[in-house]
């Protein structure tokens, strides 16, 4: 497969499961991510921008190193 096209499916698998995720979950009770932040620090915290970054980066370098493993 090229590195075109698994990116394109690698785009759309991730829109899938956000879509068909996030209202299980929201479904079910879970709070969104903004409540548990605004509980956690409270209302317009640094430390919440802090953590939200920090919870994104070793995601976003993941996915980076399984695709680049896959071209």
């Amino acid at each position: 497969m090229s590195r075109k096209k698994m990116l394109i499916l690698t785009f759309v698998m991730g829109v899938l499961a956000t879509a068909v995720g996030l209202p299980l979950l929201s479904a079910s009770g879970v709070p969104s991510f903004d409540v548990v932040l605004v509980a956690l620090f409270g209302e317009g915290s640094v430390w919440a921008v802090a953590l939200s970054l920090l919870l994104i980066l070793p995601i976003a370098l993941g996915v980076g190193k399984v695709v680049k493993s896959h071209t």
